[in-house]
């Protein structure tokens, strides 16, 4: 009975991103340009799919340590004169870094925008019911752009670069152990044009000496 719940749940959240997925459009040249044109204001996301443990720390810990630090950078870049925060919109990093970025507006900074870049209509095939979730809440608060309608093989990494070139600056989770990965390039790309990039630690932090460091993993 519970399997048949869930099957139906998944049903239902699949084709409710492919009701408000049909509703996006392609990136048009002047939604580009006037990106480009605020490319001092705006920093990009960039991370690996799959988050795993690193250290002593689990996935599901590295996880939570992760999305802290997100908030902590978005709320930096705010600080700093950052304004449009630029995301792929791929499992994994890419959607926690937008979670934040939705969550600190929400909390803080009703002014920010974050902007999805997608590769292509079918970026989600084979997603499964959690991350479509995650996805469609995502989708519902931000805006949103194909940057072509059809996939081929090299359309994420056309997106990637995208996002690079409209950027001054760029937050990363990246292991250096998975250089040939998407960010790996990304973040070479970036280097390349002189992008400071800002990266989260894989290392774990010290504990404070009266031991009261906190966990907020619990919050959003």
């Amino acid at each position: 009975m519970a399997d048949n719940m869930h099957a139906v749940q998944a049903r239902a959240i699949a084709a409710a991103v492919r009701r408000k997925t049909d509703g996006i459009p392609l990136l048009d040249d002047a939604v580009c340009s006037a990106l480009l044109e605020n490319r001092s204001g705006t920093c990009f996301f960039t991370g690996h799919r799959d988050i795993l443990g690193h250290g002593t720390r689990d996935a599901d810990t590295f996880r939570c340590a992760l999305r802290d630090w997100l908030g902590e950078q978005v709320n930096w870049m705010v600080y700093q004169g950052f304004s449009t925060f630029l995301c792929g919109g791929a499992r994994g990093f890419d959607l926690l870094a937008a979670a934040e970025v939705l969550r600190i507006r929400a909390a803080y900074h009703p002014g920010i925008r974050l902007i999805l870049l997608l590769p292509c209509r079918e970026q989600t095939r084979g997603w499964n019911a959690r991350d479509l979730a995650l996805y469609l809440a995502v989708l519902e608060r931000a805006e949103a752009y194909y940057i072509q309608s059809d996939y081929d093989s090299d359309c994420m990494f056309r997106r990637n670069r995208l996002m690079a070139d409209l950027s001054s600056a760029g937050v990363a989770y990246y292991d250096r152990s998975r250089e040939r990965s998407g960010t790996g390039m990304t973040v070479r790309y970036a280097g390349k044009l002189g992008i400071p990039m800002v990266y989260m630690p894989l290392s774990e932090p010290e504990t404070p000496a009266d031991g009261t460091g906190e966990d907020t993993c619990g919050h959003g």
